[in-house]
């Protein structure tokens, strides 16, 4: 079995079927075959590592979650670097503060929903969206007192603070 980008010393995890194998790799030869070290301590290839994992695991009844370095965390063998990073998406208040900004007016909750729906800021199943905004708002002013990012000025009606 050959990967790249894999560098001795470092500690992977190995998935192999369901389980997961905690290996540190020992040596990669000038034909790309890699030498493993698994818990016993005892080198062998990847494939043999994988081989052997279900067998290990099977014969404990249930299947243990070996214990990682924090460098082998989220990482498989063959992975490129870092684990990417996922899509942060942009959340229902943080939503209502781009439009609440752009409209430069206080609104009411259902126009501000209405409004994020429209440009596809957010998306939702839920059926009172409104109203989980307006308690939001509400938890942000009560919380944060002065420093709250939004200011009831009528009912039912906010405005960003400046």
């Amino acid at each position: 079995m050959k990967l790249e980008n894999v560098k001795v010393g470092e500690a992977y995890t190995l998935k192999v079927g369901k389980n997961l194998v905690a290996v540190t790799v020992k040596d990669v030869d000038a034909n790309g075959k890699i030498t493993v070290v698994g818990s016993s301590g005892k080198p062998m290839t990847v494939a043999d590592a994988a081989r052997l994992a279900p067998a290990a695991h099977g014969a404990r009844g249930k299947a243990a979650a070996p214990k990682t370095t924090k460098a082998a965390r989220g990482r498989n063998v063959g992975d490129t670097g870092a684990p990417q990073a996922k899509e942060k998406r942009l959340g229902l208040v943080d939503a209502a503060i781009q439009v609440m900004k752009a409209a430069g007016k206080p609104m009411n909750c259902k126009e501000v929903v209405a409004a994020i729906l429209e440009k596809k800021l957010w998306t939702t199943n839920g059926k009172t969206p409104d109203a989980t905004l307006y308690s939001s708002i509400l938890r942000d002013i009560q919380k944060k007192g002065a420093e709250a990012r939004f200011k009831k000025v009528d009912r039912g009606q906010f405005a960003l603070t400046d």
